[in-house]
């Protein structure tokens, strides 16, 4: 599996080689480039041609959490990254071992799980990332992580919630335009081996206004059924994906989608929508077809800063129809590892998720709120992971259908910074959740210390 991989990512990446375009790691606050981190802590480098860079150091990693609900549970990892910089080149090496209890589920890691032992589960994160960047035009990326599309606090794209996984990207920048095509290795059940392209193109018209197309495939090989091969046209990083798709004759699963941001003094208007299946007879009959898989985000986000002091401000809807990157199976469903590779609840749901930052220099503010129904039973549409030809319905499919539930969470946490340990923060938070269906409800308030070194986003729910 790992050779196969490996051949994977390789021929990907010679294929690229001789094509145009620079690369930057940017932080949040130009997330389109599939990176998005902590707003407080650009910590990945930029490479930029035009100036000489040479830097070299070592971050530490540490994630330590308590929390009493009603007993003392809790997680803990560390590790380090090693990072190397040069004018055309970067290396970052590194990762982080760590266990956590059982329960609660609020303590979810994004690494990979190992065994469980005493009811403690271990896990790893190994992140590597090569970049190379031969002229100001032309970049390209190998390595095992996560990756990110959108201004938004959630994806309906490509999220860096879940586990790392092997991948390879190349990037142009012509100007107004960017564009990456990307290349992922996924595991699945069974002999069958996943694989993901996607492509995305970003335009900028102006100062206010950008724009953006997303599209994805994800196709597997070495069927035992259909005793399909691996699909070389996929790696064409010109190539537009449904015709591609069509002229193999295959089913595999596409994806495509529009994106938006608007720009006005310190705030940003922005939005997806994501296409995984359309019928448009359907959809203007308003035959709630069940083949009319799609999804929409609609967001808005303020920031201001005055002297050491900054206030971030986010709302953010998230709607996504049922049976959304879902397939026949999860050998082409737009997952990895059990995680749905876009928005961490999946398909069959609707969330308001807003969060509100204070920052001064040492110290910060920060309260979160998410509210929302999802719809559950495999059958249904909420479960990506299920075949889709569980559905006991092909017209009349509503959103929530199944067990409709209802949703909040909120979290308040102070934080103390700690600037010299590569912004390390020490933080105390309360986390709530209310849980209801129409059989019960149940509501859970934990009170949580910690220890972290603010480097990704820190999703709780």
């Amino acid at each position: 599996m790992c050779i196969k991989g490996l051949l994977f990512l390789g021929l990907v990446l010679l294929c690229h080689v001789s094509i145009a375009q620079r690369l930057e790691l940017l932080g949040q606050l130009n997330p389109f480039d599939s990176i998005q981190l902590n707003q407080n802590t650009p910590i990945l480098p930029r490479l930029n041609t035009y100036q000489k860079i040479h830097s070299q150091r070592i971050i530490p990693i540490i994630d330590l959490g308590l929390r009493y609900n009603p007993s003392i549970s809790g997680k803990g990892s560390a590790g380090m990254l090693w990072d190397l910089q040069r004018i055309k080149w970067f290396t970052r090496i590194g990762g982080a071992v760590g266990v956590n209890t059982l329960l609660p589920a609020g303590f979810v890691s994004n690494g990979l799980q190992l065994n469980s032992i005493n009811n403690l589960s271990f896990n790893v994160r190994p992140i590597v990332r090569l970049g190379i960047t031969p002229t100001p035009y032309v970049s390209a990326q190998i390595g095992y992580d996560q990756n990110f599309y959108g201004e938004g606090y959630r994806s309906l794209f490509l999220s860096d919630v879940g586990s790392p996984y092997p991948f390879t990207s190349l990037r142009f920048n012509l100007g107004p335009v960017t564009y990456q095509a990307m290349g992922m290795y996924l595991n699945t059940i069974g002999t069958q081996k996943k694989y993901g392209i996607n492509h995305y193109l970003n335009l900028k018209l102006g100062k206010h206004l950008r724009l953006a197309l997303f599209e994805a495939v994800i196709f597997n090989s070495g069927d035992t059924l259909s005793k399909r091969s691996f699909e070389p046209a996929y790696l064409n990083p010109f190539m537009i994906i449904r015709p591609t798709e069509y002229s193999v004759g295959s089913g595999d699963n596409v994806l495509m989608g529009g994106e938006f941001s608007v720009y006005a003094n310190k705030s940003t208007w922005y939005g997806q929508v994501i296409i995984d299946d359309l019928l448009m007879s359907a959809l203007l009959n308003r035959e709630q077809y069940w083949g009319n898989k799609l999804g929409a985000q609609l967001g808005w986000k303020y920031l201001t800063q005055k002297g050491n002091n900054k206030l971030h401000l986010r709302t953010e809807l998230n709607i996504v129809r049922p049976y959304t990157y879902s397939h026949i199976g999860n050998q082409l469903s737009y997952t990895y590892n059990n995680h749905v590779l876009a928005h961490p609840k999946g398909a069959n749901f609707w969330e308001v998720f807003s969060r509100i930052d204070y920052i001064t220099k040492h110290w910060a503010v920060m309260a979160e709120l998410a509210i929302g129904q999802k719809g559950f039973n495999a059958p249904y549409g909420g479960d990506v992971l299920a075949p889709y030809t569980l559905r006991p319905l092909d017209y009349g499919v509503l959103l929530l259908q199944g067990n409709k539930t209802n949703q909040v969470n909120i979290r308040i946490q102070g934080i103390r910074m700690l600037k010299r340990w590569y912004n390390t923060q020490l933080f105390i938070e309360l986390l709530g959740s209310y849980y209801s269906d129409n059989s019960s409800k149940s509501f859970n308030c934990s009170p949580i210390v910690g220890l972290r070194s603010a480097i990704w986003n820190d999703y709780r729910f």
